[in-house]
């Protein structure tokens, strides 16, 4: 072998040593510049420490307590007549979907004027489930207590007028499984029926007795729901409650809505 050969093959290896020990970060003539190295891989910030606590962007609500999640909208309290002056409570809770009991919780204005959040019509606690609301009407209540729509509250605009109306469309009579026993005039004056309409039945109706106590027994708003109280679909997820005021709560301009509980912390408010 020539001495030339021997010194390509020397040169080959030398070459072949220097690669490596620089793959290996050990640099013989010492080390490059940083425009020289390859891009360093960027790693993810770490995540927050459990428990840590972190700031909230400016200019998002933030919640006043650690109880329900509730939106208040002033709605109509706009209006001067305490009848028709009403705000409305709505439960936000998103994440847990839990239920808000707001009964005996607590209204303020900005003036300082309250009212109570009272309880449904048979002594309990007025809940809201998630995506739920209630009406809360400052003036009298027309019916005498605080009640939730269902798809038979349309009976109730017969016996008074509320505000904000009460838009349900009671399932017809017509649409029932109706007897054997009913001939066709009762039929027909069956069909002939509005929704949500409790008939005067008399002698002039020109109905027999069988069909009388057939429509006496589902006309009516307690027979709606002895018919319909199962269906998946019977409740409405609306309240109606009265705040018994006989003048105006809230201000028709301006004013502060404040949501207190029981305890006195403040739960949410809304200024307009």
């Amino acid at each position: 072998m020539n001495k030339d050969v021997m010194w390509l093959i020397f040169v080959f290896i030398l070459v072949g040593i220097v690669f490596n020990l620089q793959r290996k970060n050990v640099w013989i003539f010492g080390p490059p510049s940083p425009a020289e190295l390859p891009p360093a891989a960027t790693t993810p910030p770490p995540p927050p420490e459990q428990g840590k606590p972190t700031t909230t962007p400016q200019g998002q609500d933030k919640p006043k307590s650690a109880g329900p999640k509730i939106r208040i909208s002033a709605a109509n309290a706009y209006v001067s007549s305490p009848a028709n002056e009403y705000i409305v409570l709505e439960n936000i809770d998103y994440e847990n979907k839990a239920r808000a009991a707001i009964s005996n919780f607590l209204l303020k204005n900005r003036d300082k004027l309250t009212a109570a959040i009272g309880k449904d019509e048979n002594g309990n606690a007025v809940e809201l489930g998630y995506g739920e609301r209630a009406i809360l009407v400052t003036g009298e209540n027309p019916l005498g207590r605080n009640f939730k729509i269902n798809k038979c509250s349309g009976y109730f605009n017969q016996r008074a007028a509320f505000s904000p109306p009460i838009y349900t469309a009671c399932p017809a009579l017509s649409n029932m499984a109706l007897p054997s026993n009913l001939n066709n005039t009762c039929i027909n004056y069956i069909e002939s029926l509005p929704a949500c309409i409790m008939p005067t039945i008399n002698a002039d109706t020109g109905i027999n007795n069988d069909c009388a106590q057939f429509v006496q027994a589902h006309a009516s708003y307690a027979g709606c729901v002895a018919d319909y109280k199962n269906d998946k679909d019977f409740d409405k997820g609306e309240w109606r409650i009265y705040l018994s005021k006989n003048t105006e709560l809230w201000d028709n301009r301006h004013d502060l809505i404040q949501l207190f509980d029981p305890a006195g912390k403040l739960i949410t408010e809304l200024s307009y």
